[in-house]
């Protein structure tokens, strides 16, 4: 599989939020970069869905997966913290 080039950003962020991250993406089964990297393509996916594609080059390349914002990904994820004893925020997640 070819390596896809990918950006670094630095991220100041309050330590609470920090700790709250690294909850939800342990919940999760991911990496706190892993997690932060899916909600922002939930954000971009819900942002598309209401206003329309967002047309750049970056996005047409090999290994970029897009992910779809709704309801019954949220309840997914809901049920997965509950068998773990483990309450999800729907903080971060805005349900219409």
């Amino acid at each position: 599989m070819a390596s896809m080039e990918q950006y670094r950003f630095t991220l100041r962020i309050h330590p609470l939020i920090m700790e709250k991250m690294k909850y939800i993406a342990e919940t999760n089964g991911r990496s706190v970069n892993k997690e932060i990297e899916q909600i922002l393509k939930w954000v971009i996916s819900d942002y598309e869905n209401k206003r329309g594609r967002i047309h750049v080059d970056e996005q047409d390349q090999p290994g970029f997966r897009g992910t779809r914002t709704n309801k019954e990904e949220l309840r997914r994820l809901e049920e997965q913290a509950k068998m773990r004893n483990k309450p999800i925020s729907s903080a971060l997640f805005k349900i219409k």
